[in-house]
């Protein structure tokens, strides 16, 4: 949903592309929008997506603007536009992904525990990291990190499957140290998906997220990420540039430019975006809630109306999208000038400046709003 042309929304009633309207339209984004993100031609900063697998999506980054607008010009059929992409995902069932780097002493400890895994890298890389872990030397650790990710990632392909297949060999015969007890499940998962892959190994280097849905965390330019299975709203910077490391045919791999580009920070851990009640107007139920990620281009409402309530969002200094993720009900502009009835699945365009109200013909009236204001926003709440 948005206006990138690899896959461009249309307008229903004149099957019009979304861009080309709001190009003859442009008071529906905002001239300040257009000016704080140098918009072009009725495109939106924004892309909203729901995406729903069983099936673990490539170990891979999104490059930030520098590395995109290098990549764009050396491979412009292969990375297509000079965008950055980052991006937050929020959960809409039971949601399981590996994100950012793990902090380096859960590291070190899956190499003392892991002989497998531990044996893919050379002894004076270990004692290095080790060493940087003991002295809590930040930048020791985050090269350290870097260069194991360099080291699996460009292992030969036979020697990581032999070595994978030995620790799940090992695991099947029920040898499980006390360290491996809680990644041992998702290993033999990873594993049946992806027999042999460096991905697999990549598990004892990633953040595991068991996500309920209601939960969002984001995911920085360069921040290395595999999403494994659930269904999620996604919102990113308009941008389709992905950058694959692992769990991926070779031919699509860039192993080169994902070193070049992955952000390696092993001491944080994981980070959820807490989402926080909007105050959308004085006739509110409370039923929205705000999920405000460090992301200039986008945030995302979640909007759920009870039967035969509504919910009316002041006017927004920039332009949203919304879809109906269950139930049905109505969008009234607060003027008069429209009124749509809405159902599950249905998409809606709402231009800035603009005061809607939500009702519900049926409980709940569910919907999810992603939406962009020109002034940067710092009120980011994590956890």
């Amino acid at each position: 949903m948005g206006t990138h042309p690899a896959a461009p929304s249309r307008v229903l009633s004149s099957g019009k592309l979304l861009s080309d309207h709001l190009a003859e339209n442009p008071h529906l984004v905002g001239q300040q929008v257009i000016d704080r993100f140098g918009l072009q031609n009725g495109h939106l900063p924004f892309l909203f997506k729901v995406l729903s697998f069983d099936r673990a999506l490539p170990v891979q980054i999104h490059p930030d603007k520098r590395l995109a607008e290098r990549i764009h010009a050396n491979e412009p059929e292969r990375y297509v536009d000079p965008n950055h992409k980052p991006e937050m995902a929020l959960a809409l069932s039971q949601f399981h992904a590996l994100c950012g780097i793990l902090p380096a002493f859960q590291v070190t400890s899956y190499l003392s525990s892991v002989p497998e895994f531990s044996s893919v890298f050379p002894q004076g890389l270990k004692d290095r990291l080790a060493a940087a872990v003991k002295a809590q030397d930040v930048g020791g650790q985050k090269d350290a990190v870097k260069d194991l990710l360099s080291v699996l990632l460009k292992a030969g392909k036979a020697h990581v499957e032999q070595k994978v297949k030995a620790l799940v060999d090992r695991y099947n015969r029920g040898q499980i140290s006390h360290a491996e007890g809680k990644i041992k499940p998702l290993i033999m998962r990873l594993n049946e998906m992806y027999p042999g892959d460096s991905g697999v190994f990549c598990a004892f280097l990633l953040n595991h997220f068991d996500l309920k849905a209601g939960n969002a965390f984001s995911v920085a330019a360069g921040e290395p990420h595999a999403y494994i299975s659930g269904d999620i709203i996604e919102c990113m910077a308009t941008s389709d540039n992905t950058i694959t490391a692992a769990f991926s045919p070779e031919k699509e791999k860039d192993i080169e430019n994902f070193l070049s580009g992955v952000l390696v920070h092993p001491t944080t851990g994981k980070t959820l975006i807490q989402p926080t009640m909007f105050t959308p107007g004085s006739t509110a139920t409370s039923g929205t809630l705000l999920f405000n990620p460090p992301i200039n281009e986008l945030a995302v409402m979640q909007v759920i109306v009870a039967k035969s309530q509504t919910e009316t969002h002041h006017a927004l200094r920039g332009p949203s999208i919304a879809i109906v993720f269950e139930g049905k009900g109505t969008i009234v502009w607060a003027d008069g000038s429209q009124r749509l009835n809405l159902t599950r699945g249905q998409v809606v365009f709402i231009g800035q400046g603009t005061t809607v109200k939500f009702s519900a013909l049926e409980h709940p009236f569910h919907l999810y709003r992603a939406f962009v204001e020109f002034e940067v926003n710092t009120n980011h709440t994590t956890t």
